[in-house]
């Protein structure tokens, strides 16, 4: 699906009546190019729109590889259909989410960084391809029960965490190891299902899904053909002071095979010389939390605090062992600014010492890459966000620290 998609959508959009939004001045509406009466209106008619630009300028300052700057942009439309208003049946919904990425970015710049410093052009540029469609169907079968299907957007699915990704994935943090923590056994796309259970006392999260990079067509024409993998998450509200937090934990495991990371060093022997046989399965482990600590009773969803989240996984075949990240961030704390949203957090990813051991064996010297991340985005309208992002990061490849900066900003069109 190309964005040309978006003339209709804006010109039934700019079509509907606005007569409640009629005086609305531009500069306090929530999108560019509609009154936000328009957009309800037709989210009372059961369809939620939303066009995204998002353009990024980032460069490395420091250690070594390329300094030039680069620029790139990327462009999110956003579907949502009622099944009840639009005339289908009560319950259902669908979930669309259109990405296209265009220019440069600063992912391959040489410095020896093992994680993309920048996910809003990393994804899904990394799988092959500048566009993306992910498609969920969900059908609600009980209070608080709901099932879907389709391809999921799972990066989506990490930004809706409140402080660490705000619901925005292009409005937060930008290094992967952040955004979207890696577990090596969930891809940033998935094709499969998903039973979501709410509950008073927490939140039940099931998926089953092909355990490959879902951006890949031999996904969907011959699905579960290298395995399956299933994951489970609790998440616990708490509050704490009458401020808002959770705990979670995940699990997750494939029987995808994999490379057996014993293995490694044969990776020096003659190609004829050469029999290697695959690990079977893998699991992951994580556990998480946010909590508030200062928080606004009106909106629950305005404030800042502290997060952080510790996975392991089996580090055979996973080449991540284990990762920790903790850090603050939320609602800008600045009298005045409270749109404005700020990050600082720590990371670090530990490789297998398997792979350690067995590069070492072929004289490639690799360690665990770790870094800090700050950021300020800044509301100067509601429909338009400039943000900086400074990343300093010790290399997985053992180079000097590597140093980035970057001007991200975000125009919401409607």
């Amino acid at each position: 699906m190309k964005f040309n998609i978006s003339l209709l959508v804006l010109g039934t959009l700019m079509a509907l009546p606005a007569a409640a939004g009629a005086e609305e001045s531009i500069l306090d509406r929530s999108q560019l190019l509609v009154p936000d009466s328009s957009k309800q209106d037709l989210k009372d008619a059961g369809i939620n729109l939303g066009l995204a630009f998002t353009q990024f300028y980032q460069g490395t300052v420091a250690g070594e590889g390329d300094r030039t700057w680069q620029y790139g942009g990327k462009g999110d439309l956003f579907v949502g259909i009622d099944g009840g208003k639009v005339g289908l049946w009560s319950g259902f919904s669908v979930s669309i989410h259109g990405e296209l990425e265009y220019g440069d970015d600063a992912n391959s710049s040489g410095s020896g960084v093992l994680l993309p410093v920048d996910t809003g052009m990393g994804l899904p540029r990394l799988g092959g391809t500048d566009e993306y469609v992910s498609v969920v169907l969900t059908q609600a079968i009980a209070d608080g029960v709901t099932v879907s299907i389709g391809n999921f957007n799972m990066v989506d699915t990490a930004a809706q965490t409140p402080l660490i990704g705000n619901g925005d994935a292009n409005g937060s943090f930008l290094n992967v190891g952040l955004t979207a923590p890696i577990s090596g056994i969930t891809p940033p796309y998935i094709l499969g299902a998903n039973l979501v259970i709410r509950t008073a006392p927490a939140i039940y999260a099931f998926y089953v899904y092909d355990p490959r990079n879902a951006e890949s067509w031999e996904v969907f024409e011959h699905p579960f053909s290298e395995g399956v993998t299933g994951l489970a998450s609790i998440t616990v509200p708490v509050k704490i002071g009458g401020l808002s937090g959770f705990q979670g934990v995940k699990l997750a495991y494939s029987t995808q095979d994999g490379f057996d990371l014993d293995n490694v060093p044969g990776l020096g022997l003659p190609p004829e010389s050469q029999d290697f046989s695959p690990k079977s399965n893998r699991w992951y482990a994580a556990y998480s939390f946010q909590q508030y600590l200062q928080q606004n009773p009106d909106n629950p969803r305005e404030g800042w605090g502290v997060f952080g989240e510790v996975g392991i996984s089996d580090a055979n075949p996973n080449v991540i062992a284990w990762h920790a990240i903790a850090g603050i961030g939320g609602s800008s704390f600045i009298p005045g600014r409270s749109d404005d949203r700020f990050g600082i957090a720590y990371f670090r990813y530990g490789l297998s010492d398997k792979l350690l051991d067995g590069l070492e064996d072929l004289g490639i010297d690799l360690q665990d890459e770790s870094g800090v991340e700050a950021y300020y985005n800044a509301a100067l309208t509601p429909w338009f966000r400039l943000s900086a992002d400074l990343q300093v990061i010790d290399p997985v490849s053992r180079n000097d620290m590597a140093v980035f900066m970057g001007l991200r900003g975000q125009l919401i069109v409607f």
